[in-house]
């Protein structure tokens, strides 16, 4: 899965994430819409990406997912993080879409031979990575994102960056030093919060 592709909207910072939680659930419009601002390119991407739905068909499930999240929010537990929440309920619709498929003929073999949850978790993984570039400084983050998700040649980066080649090497290494050290200081949150 390419690191380009990963959805940027995403906080996933618990504390943001439960006050965003809280504002929804006591009715408030612009916390909605911010909830389905930070959260609609993940869900989409696990529908396309993870469960590798048709667009049409990702557009309905994606829907399906609102619809769950919006009725199930005051169940929200807090318990793990919301996007780990969000992930389940989407796992959920993915699902549900898969059996009523097979209800009606229609032969599905991705969920067949289990690829989804791996692809899932791949997902979840890049994502952690993306947010973990997201907090890094600013020389860094831009390094970073245009050695690896631009997949710019070193040369290339050091000329948008207007620094010589051995700086950008030295800054990519110390920068994917932090980066390392960040995510093994914030490691990948498991599957929980399901809605109850």
């Amino acid at each position: 899965m390419s690191l380009r592709s990963i959805p940027e909207a995403v906080v996933d910072e618990k504390g943001a994430d439960d006050e965003l939680a809280h504002a929804c659930i006591g009715g408030d419009a612009r916390a909605w819409d911010e909830l389905v601002r930070r959260y609609g390119s993940y869900v989409y991407a696990v529908a396309t990406r993870a469960y590798r739905l048709e667009p049409q068909v990702a557009e309905d499930v994606f829907q399906d997912v609102w619809i769950r999240i919006y009725d199930g929010l005051a169940r929200y537990r807090g318990d793990g993080t919301l996007r780990a929440w969000i992930r389940q309920v989407t796992i959920s619709a993915c699902q549900e879409h898969f059996r009523r498929s097979k209800k009606l003929g229609v032969v599905e073999p991705l969920e067949e031979a289990g690829a989804a949850p791996a692809a899932v978790t791949d997902l979840d993984e890049a994502l952690d990575v993306r947010l973990a570039v997201n907090r890094l400084s600013s020389p860094c983050r831009s390094t970073i994102e245009m050695a690896f998700f631009d997949d710019l040649t070193q040369a290339e980066t050091a000329r948008r960056l207007g620094a010589p080649e051995g700086t950008v090497a030295a800054r990519v290494s110390r920068c994917l030093r932090r980066l390392r050290e960040d995510l093994q200081e914030k490691p990948v949150q498991p599957p929980s919060g399901e809605m109850r």
